[in-house]
């Protein structure tokens, strides 16, 4: 199992911010205790060999050397998550789950090399995230777990599935994005090219250099 773990943890503080809990000291829990929650449930069902948590290093990425502006739209981190991200890699480390993290990169491209690596070796690849972005590494050893309400909600995609909601096959992803852009990345795409467009141009072109 590879978990996308700053995708996971920012969904766990955003889901839970109305109702934060606290400790005894007044340290913010509510994020911890949601990806507690989800790392245990997923210890229980005993169906892997190993998990392993990517993490995005802090500070600028590779990216930003290519692109200033990239992610210049992404508000400051809220002060009671960061409070929180000391005691959840203590809790990976209590659970023995080894966590990755590499100066300059973001834990999906930790994710990507995981991923050709498990390709090239034959090793089967459970992927947990939230973000699309990573539908590109689906292969026939790597599935994609699309958490959309944590664990109560999870659409795994391998190829076949993906063709049936979007119509288009693993590597189309990368040219679907490039022409819609990414605001949350705050990458432009093709003016006045949006997700269905892209997804019909793509379809009918195979790639973006088409």
């Amino acid at each position: 199992l590879l978990l996308d773990g700053n995708g996971l943890i920012f969904r766990a503080y955003f889901a839970t911010a109305t109702r934060m809990s606290v400790s005894s000291n007044g340290t913010p829990t509510n994020a911890l205790y949601l990806f507690a929650s989800i790392i245990m449930r997923l210890i229980e069902k005993k169906d892997f060999d190993d998990i392993l948590v990517a993490l995005d290093s802090p500070g600028k990425k590779f990216r930003h050397k290519e692109y200033v502006d990239y992610k210049a739209n992404r508000k400051e981190v809220p002060t009671e998550l960061k409070l929180q991200f000391a005691p959840i890699k203590e809790f990976l480390n209590h659970c023995n789950i080894k966590t990755i993290e590499i100066e300059g990169y973001e834990a999906d491209d930790i994710i990507g090399t995981i991923s050709s690596h498990a390709k090239e070796h034959n090793v089967n690849l459970q992927v947990y995230t939230g973000d699309k972005d990573l539908l590109q590494l689906i292969n026939e050893n790597t599935t994609i777990n699309m958490m959309h309400k944590g664990l109560s909600e999870v659409e795994p995609f391998d190829a076949d599935h993906l063709m049936e909601v979007y119509g288009i096959i693993p590597r189309q992803i990368i040219d679907l994005k490039s022409l819609m852009g990414d605001t949350s990345d705050n990458i432009p795409g093709v003016k006045g090219v949006g997700e269905k467009t892209a997804n019909d141009l793509v379809k009918t072109y195979d790639s973006l250099d088409n």
